[in-house]
Formats: C-alpha cells, structure tokens, sequence
C-alpha cells in the first residue's frame, strides 16, 4: 500500500510545526490534519506538486510503500525505491555534536554539492 509519510521530509526540513506550516501554504486545515497525520485515502495532483515545490522533494520523498503481504514483497519489484526502512535522518543531532572545524568541513561539502547540481 502506498502512504503518504510527510513527517521524514519536514523534520529534515527543520520544520517543527508541519500543521502550521501547511495552513500557512495555502492547505485548508482539514487537509492540512489530515497530510499531517498521513490518514489520506487519496491526493489531488496539485498538492502533491505543491508540496513537492515547497519541500524541494520529488513524490518519492513524501511516499512510502509498505507491501500488503509477503507476495507483494518481491525484492524486484520497482515500488521498493521508494520504501523506507527505518532510516531515520537525524542531521541537528549529528551537526551539534560536531566541533566548529568540522561544521565548516560540512559546509564546503554541501556547497560544493549544490554547485555540481546547478
């Protein structure tokens, strides 16, 4: 089954409020609870798109697939790209207890990231 998971992508974003932030984005509040707490039976396109521009993502980040049952689960299957296993991104935690050098070591990485993609 597909899943609408918003919460990995918002706390990589540092975004602490995701309700807030939703409404502030033009989600009225019913669907802003709802995105939040991943209970969606079904999306219209244009907020897939509009969350996808807003979190700098592609569809694959907000969506998990979970397989329904062990027939599902064949390692070949293309919707493996986009199940998550647990990996959790915990980047604020690992940055803090970094020292000052190795956080400006980690800000010429990421630039230098930036700059090969543009």
């Amino acid at each position: 089954m597909l899943n609408l998971n918003l919460n990995r992508i918002l706390k990589a974003r540092g975004i602490d409020t995701p309700y807030k932030f939703l409404v502030r984005n033009g989600f009225v509040p019913f669907t802003a609870h709802k995105y939040k707490n991943g209970k969606v039976e079904h999306m219209r396109l244009d907020h897939i798109e509009k969350l996808c521009i807003l979190l700098n993502c592609t569809p694959n980040d907000i969506f998990e697939w979970v397989p329904d049952d062990l027939l599902d689960d064949r390692p070949d299957h293309p919707l493996q790209k986009i199940r998550k296993r647990e990996k959790k991104l915990e980047i604020n935690k690992l940055l803090s207890k970094m020292s000052m050098a190795q956080l400006e070591e980690v800000e010429k990485l990421l630039h230098g990231a930036i700059e090969e993609k543009i």
